[in-house]
């Protein structure tokens, strides 16, 4: 199972329709994305203080998900290999890193 990883809050617009969009994993390792609006736009359009929608994907998606982003990250890289290096390095993921010549 992931390590528990605590909502956070990626991304947030201010203003008199505000929007904030946080990311979390579920203790089931599915990992969810999700915004909620507020603002007088959503009084207007869903007569309510505010609007939620989310993304869910299943731990059994999550490798299909990682390659995807990886690709569309490192796709045309020649540092590919130093850098995942050094991105879980400095994040304290668990990975493996061997040579051979």
């Amino acid at each position: 199972m992931a390590d528990e990883i605590p909502s956070i809050e990626i991304a947030r617009v201010d203003g008199p329709n505000s929007r904030s969009i946080r990311l979390r994993t579920e203790t089931d390792g599915a990992l969810v994305m999700d915004a909620q609006d507020m603002g007088p736009l959503v009084k207007e359009i869903f007569d309510d203080s505010d609007y939620e929608f989310w993304v869910r994907v299943g731990r059994d998606a999550m490798a299909r998900l990682a390659f995807e982003l990886l690709k569309d990250k490192y796709a045309g890289r020649a540092d590919a290999v130093d850098d995942l290096r050094a991105y879980c390095t400095a994040r304290g993921i668990a990975h493996e890193f061997e040579t051979w010549a």
